[in-house]
């Protein structure tokens, strides 16, 4: 199984591609999210189902910043491999919008706290 993750990987985008995908689709679903409680609880955790809605966020964008780290972790793996221009310039775009996210993910954790 590595082997085979290994050998996708090193065709090129295999590997970033599907986790940014994931990535996308993660903060799709977390946004709406985080405004449907600020809308339903201000920012209070004082029902029952504002403390477990809340608790659901933090969970989520912790997650989300895991994925992101990990995203990186993959760009930063294969940064190298190919040498030409319109690749380092893809890897450069990838790692610019994972950074991104990974701020977004932040900035919505600390207005939860």
């Amino acid at each position: 199984m590595v082997m085979a993750a290994a050998l996708l990987c090193a065709i090129g985008n295999v590997c970033a591609l599907p986790l940014r995908v994931l990535i996308e689709q993660q903060h799709a679903k977390i946004e709406p999210a985080i405004k449907k409680f600020q809308q339903e609880c201000s920012g209070h955790t004082d029902s029952q189902a504002c403390k477990e809605e809340h608790d659901a966020l933090v969970k989520a964008l912790n997650e989300f910043r895991s994925l992101v780290q990990n995203g990186f972790k993959v760009i930063d793996a294969h940064a190298n491999d190919a040498s030409d221009a319109d690749y380092q310039k893809q890897m450069e775009a990838l790692r610019a919008r994972a950074q991104q996210h990974l701020n977004w993910g932040r900035e919505q954790l600390a207005a939860l706290q």
